[in-house]
């Protein structure tokens, strides 16, 4: 393998340019800005329309949607990772605990007052919830008022779980391959669930607004140099603190 093979992924750095400019462009043009809008309606309504299902139900999505369950999905996602860290052997535990770090940096860096607002800025789109935009809507805030869920938002777009959520997935990806990344995937879903069932973001708040960002974000991080070196540091940083035997031969 050459050294630039080893800095450089110049197909995924195009694919994930190419990709992120075909998703914005189909949600902001005609006429497949209309498609979309159509299949955030559908996806909303559907959604929604399942709180009517019954009281139970209703506290079990204001549950989900509570700070307490956010933070639980928050560990469980960083358990997912640290599990994939610590399952082989010292040396490469070593490497993909530097993984793990280059992973949380990013998603830091795409949080409020990072390279989010630069984002928002620059793509000058303001939307407000299906919650607080269609009609008729259960609101899990009315029916459940015990529970502080989240069923709203007057900046939706994009979805800020949908990019904590598109960097992990990503970064399993990328990092673990796709034995990982399939589980990954399939949790991602429930992850994104729901805030759509609560009505406080539109599907294409998640699929194009968060997903372009971190697209763009994976390929100036993962498909550069970037992700190499800050690897290599991560690495010196580890060998040091860490004790000798952790570190194998």
């Amino acid at each position: 393998m050459s050294q630039n093979s080893v800095y450089w992924h110049p197909i995924g750095f195009i694919l994930c340019h190419l990709l992120a400019a075909l998703l914005f462009s189909s949600w902001l043009f005609e006429p497949t800005h209309s498609y979309w809008e159509r299949l955030d309606t559908a996806v909303f309504y559907t959604l929604n329309g399942t709180l009517a299902w019954g009281y139970e139900w209703q506290v079990f999505w204001a549950s989900a949607n509570s700070k307490s369950a956010d933070i639980t999905t928050g560990l469980v996602m960083i358990a997912f990772f640290l599990y994939f860290a610590f399952s082989c052997g010292p040396t490469a535990m070593v490497k993909r605990l530097t993984m793990f770090g280059i992973m949380a940096g990013t998603i830091l860096l795409s949080q409020d007052s990072g390279v989010v607002d630069l984002y928002t800025q620059m793509i000058s789109v303001s939307r407000i919830s299906p919650s607080l935009t269609l009609e008729p809507v259960h609101r899990l805030s009315e029916l459940v008022p015990w529970i502080h869920a989240k069923d709203a938002s007057s900046g939706s777009f994009p979805g800020d779980h949908g990019m904590v959520t598109f960097i992990w997935l990503g970064s399993v990806w990328f990092f673990a391959g796709w034995r990982w990344g399939i589980p990954a995937l399939m949790m991602s879903v429930l992850i994104l669930l729901p805030r759509m069932v609560a009505g406080a973001h539109w599907l294409s708040d998640n699929l194009v607004g968060s997903a372009t960002l971190v697209l763009l974000i994976m390929a100036w991080i993962f498909c550069t140099p970037v992700a190499y070196y800050l690897q290599r540091l991560g690495e010196r940083i580890l060998e040091f603190i860490l004790p000798k035997r952790w570190q194998g031969s």
